[in-house]
């Protein structure tokens, strides 16, 4: 679906695998490998995300700290949309 994710695994995997090997069996290593560390990543990142957020959810100071950024930032881009023209 995406070419350049083709592109990447064409031009910078090919020098992983020793040219005296023969058939397909270092192309699959070589992708279940790429496949195994990015679904540890991801389950990293989620463990991670779900341990903060449930840390913040818990702690009415943080939550009231947050609405009041989010509030200055929603302000700040109202301010600047006034601030544009239209095009003419």
């Amino acid at each position: 679906t995406n070419p350049k994710v083709s592109l990447f695994f064409i031009a910078f995997l090919p020098q992983f695998i020793d040219t005296k090997a023969s058939g397909p069996m270092p192309f699959i290593i070589l992708g279940i490998t790429f496949t195994v560390t990015g679904l540890l990543w991801c389950l990293f990142v989620t463990y991670f995300s779900s341990y903060v957020t449930k840390k913040l959810r818990g702690n009415q100071k943080v939550g009231m700290i947050l609405n009041k950024v989010t509030g200055m930032i929603f302000i700040g881009m109202g301010l600047k949309l006034l601030q544009t023209k239209a095009p003419q």
